[in-house]
């Protein structure tokens, strides 16, 4: 049997929408990771109707966070099941916010009865996505709890039917707890009763205090092919972004990133967790998948220093946000010699890393879409993009 481990980066304009497909490769099992913003919703539509009609049903759909660019294009998704259903969705919603938060206690979870769970779900329907999961399988990898990192003792570890194992990263409880204060006091402020679906929908869908600050100013060309480093920060402190779900993927021994959103300090504290259980310095990764759309406010020299990892990958047109931060993608290459990069887009933010000075000073490689319509592929197994 032919096996493959495969991401593709969809065009997502200036998010993400990921699709991960692992096991045989004439009937793979996916993942669905995000699902951009609603600009973007006929790539992924097109994506998955692309699909046999018999392999539409994916194993997991992970909602990172709550930002327009991961969540939009979930929203429209999830009224279209002819498209796609899921096995189950880990998504951090108001029905799990809301409750006590707190680290589970050393002795074995029971699953929750069906009573407890009809009452967690009848107390509030946070915002519209969480109107659209409820009645489906919601966080049962979890056993209908919060999906979060416990502050002591092993990462959690989840593995999906056909072998494909996910390693949590983020969040971790305090970034759930900030996340169920700001999500509280944004309703409060609008004077909306969380019971009333449709005025939480409207106010807190792509709601501009859940995301990150505007544009950095551009480093010169003669800066960028520096081997001096480049100032990262000042790190991320957006609340959505420190609620993203972010994992380790692994299949047929290769290991592949996907950071979501997350905050730098906590990937970096989770990935020294993870390397440390190995009995290693640094944790070894096939590939990368950089945070926040490639931010200098979400890596860190810290976290650099987890990684052992020659493949990079960075999800974002460039668009509304600007992103991929140079100072971020310098920070890679200076960072690791020969490293490869992969954007889904060709754009203004992206194009100046293919420029044969910018990979001459440097040593790196850049990949781009073949097709501008089609993002970008890469197959784990053999490592070729595509």
């Amino acid at each position: 049997m032919a096996e493959v481990f495969r991401i593709e980066l969809l065009p997502a304009r200036h998010g993400d929408c990921l699709l991960l497909s692992y096991g045989d490769a004439a009937r793979p099992h996916r993942v669905l990771i995000d699902g951009g913003p609603i600009g973007a919703y006929g790539a992924l539509s097109a994506r998955l109707a692309a699909l046999p009609e018999d392999q539409r049903e994916l194993e997991l759909l992970v909602i990172t966070h709550v930002d327009g660019d991961h969540i939009e294009g979930c929203l429209k998704l999830l009224n279209h099941p002819e498209l796609a259903t899921f096995r189950d969705i880990w998504f951090n919603g108001w029905p799990h916010i809301a409750q006590e938060l707190k680290e589970p206690s050393p002795a074995p979870r029971r699953a929750p009865s069906d009573e407890a769970d009809s009452h967690q779900r009848s107390a509030m329907q946070g915002t519209e996505i969480s109107v659209r999961i409820d009645g489906r399988q919601w966080n049962a990898a979890f056993e209908g709890a919060p999906v979060f990192v416990p502050a002591m003792g092993p990462l959690p570890v989840r593995e999906l039917p056909g072998g494909l194992r996910l390693t949590l990263l983020s969040p971790t409880l305090d970034k759930l707890v900030k996340l169920r204060t700001a999500w509280s006091r944004a309703l409060e402020r609008a004077e909306v009763d969380p019971a009333n679906e449709a005025a939480l929908r409207a106010r807190l869908d792509g709601r501009a205090a859940y995301r990150a600050s505007g544009a950095r100013l551009r480093p010169t060309p003669d800066q960028m092919m520096s081997s001096a480093a480049l100032a990262l920060g000042p790190m991320d402190d957006a609340v959505a972004n420190g609620s993203s779900i972010a994992v380790i993927a692994e299949y047929a021994g290769r290991r592949l990133a996907l950071l979501g959103d997350a905050h730098a300090p906590t990937l970096a504290t989770t990935l020294g967790r993870m390397a440390a259980a190995t009995g290693a310095a640094t944790l070894r990764l096939d590939a990368v998948k950089l945070a926040h759309h490639g931010s200098a406010a979400n890596l860190s020299p810290e976290l650099l220093g987890r990684i052992e990892c020659g493949t990079w990958l960075v999800s974002t047109d460039g668009s509304l946000f600007q992103h991929p931060d140079d100072e971020a993608i310098h920070a890679v290459v200076r960072h690791v010699p020969g490293a490869r990069l992969l954007f889904n887009y060709r754009s203004a933010r992206t194009a100046p890393w293919d420029e044969p000075p910018m990979r001459a000073a440097h040593g790196h490689q850049a990949f781009y879409p073949r097709d501008p319509v089609a993002g970008i592929a890469l197959d784990l197994m053999t490592g070729e993009p595509s």
